[in-house]
């Protein structure tokens, strides 16, 4: 992929395809600013502005076209003169009209990523002796997906979906254990939370940053996590417990937030309120709660010029910003921005462990 960088700007460009077809020139010649939200938590959204004309007879041509009819699939590249990453493939769901007297009409096609077909109605049913890898699997299947696992490897012996969306059920078997939910088109990859991976990019605050702004709070570290439940199977106690190291990993820091919540003695969480019926059940819980509370020790939000591997999910590094805040980060989500007239820009947040 081309890289500009602050002291060697690129030409910015950007490819809208519609059901695999691009934007006809007169429609590409009115984009006004195409924006593509990613989360690692929340379906990815793209949003397509054009403009409309001073034609008393056909202010706004697109807003009755067939091009953009709802559900149809749209494809958002970004890039630099021809060398162009795709950054979402997904649906349209949505058009906004805008109307004014003093400037031309304007309309925005909104879409989200696949995953928004999960957050449609809201469900009851359990699932019996299956773990949760078997359970996405299943529900990805059901929503036309292709599935793409990782083994959770605990069983469950009971799993109830209470009246929520797939997505909303997905996502809160999902950070029970510190996995993740993504979409990639028609895939549906169901993952650990991956901090503990190589970078994908290296950025420097004197070249590739325009912003950095990290927050370190010890407050919310804890050194040890406890989870208490039940088996009914042996009728005793079952305790799953985590504590400083059993970091997925630190990376690259010194210190983590674990280890750095011994300054203040060390907090401690014990976690009893939601049933837990085997040993590996609690040490999964244990471990997962851990590491998503330690992942919280220094967060930021940062700006550069567009980077397409810049993706929610990736482990970027920081440089030049000292031993504390230099490091391996964790994406949270990513925010592509192009225009004609400010050109590509990438705004991210992140996370990291330790310091």
């Amino acid at each position: 992929m081309a890289v500009a960088r602050r002291d060697r700007p690129l030409v910015p460009s950007v490819a809208v395809l519609v059901n695999g077809t691009p934007l006809s020139p007169d429609a590409t010649a009115h984009l006004r600013a195409v924006t593509v939200e990613a989360d690692v938590g929340l379906p990815s959204m793209f949003a397509v502005e054009l403009a409309g004309s001073d034609d008393e007879n056909a202010p706004l041509p697109w807003i009755d076209d067939a091009l953009f009819a709802i559900g149809n699939g749209v494809e958002v590249k970004m890039g630099y003169q021809d060398d162009l990453d795709r950054l979402i493939a997904g649906e349209i769901v949505g058009l906004e009209p805008a109307f004014a007297h003093d400037r031309l009409p304007t309309l925005t096609v909104r879409g989200y990523d696949r995953r928004h077909r999960l957050q449609r109605g809201r469900k009851t049913r359990t699932f019996v002796q299956q773990k949760d890898s078997d359970i996405v699997s299943q529900i990805a299947g059901e929503a036309g997906l292709t599935a793409q696992i990782q083994d959770s490897q605990v069983v469950h012996d009971y799993v109830l979906q209470a009246n929520q969306s797939d997505m909303d059920f997905l996502h809160e078997r999902a950070r029970r254990i510190q996995y993740e939910v993504v979409v990639d088109d028609k895939t549906l990859a169901f993952r650990p939370v991956a901090n503990d991976a190589s970078e994908t990019v290296t950025l420097a605050l004197d070249a590739d940053l325009l912003d950095f702004h990290p927050r370190l709070s010890s407050l919310r570290q804890l050194g040890e996590v406890t989870v208490r439940g039940w088996s009914l199977k042996d009728k005793k106690g079952i305790t799953g417990t985590a504590k400083t190291g059993d970091e997925v990993s630190t990376m690259g820091g010194q210190q983590s937030g674990p280890a750095l919540s011994g300054t203040f003695d060390g907090a401690s969480v014990a976690i009893g309120d939601r049933p837990i019926l085997t040993q590996a059940e609690a040490d999964q819980l244990a471990k997962a709660r851990f590491n998503n509370v330690a992942l919280a020790l220094i967060t930021g939000e940062l700006t550069c010029l567009g980077r397409t591997d810049v993706r929610p999910g990736n482990v970027v590094k920081i440089a030049g910003a000292g031993n504390r805040f230099s490091g391996q980060y964790y994406v949270t989500a990513a925010t592509h921005r192009y225009s004609p007239r400010d050109g590509y820009f990438t705004r991210f947040t992140v996370c990291r462990n330790a310091s």
